[in-house]
């Protein structure tokens, strides 16, 4: 599991969910770039994505993240919050880039 201290890890400059959120998905996307799972019966995907892309529809370029991550069988019968279930991806550290503003 990539541990992380918020009060020295996260860049002082994420002060909403949604950079949370882009800052969480890039550095996932970013020490697990070829960490493939099984989504379906014969599918496989990468468990993290994140990429910016630009939408003509609307002339804006947006970030789309997409993450798969295990959950814990506990989850059905445990009393905790979800994502206190959620399965490690790997035990790689956070880049240094990743926790300067």
């Amino acid at each position: 599991m990539t541990g992380f201290n918020p009060a020295t890890d996260i860049p002082s400059q994420i002060d909403t969910l949604e950079k949370l959120a882009a800052w969480v998905g890039s550095a996932l996307f970013n020490i697990n770039p070829t960490v493939v799972v099984t989504e379906g019966v014969g599918y496989t995907e990468r468990a993290c994505q994140a990429g910016d892309y630009w939408v003509a529809a609307d002339g804006k370029t947006r970030m789309i993240i997409r993450l798969s991550l295990e959950v814990s069988p506990d989850q059905a019968s445990g009393p905790n919050k979800h994502w206190t279930y959620i399965q490690p991806l790997s035990n790689t550290a956070i880049p240094a880039t990743f926790k300067q503003n």
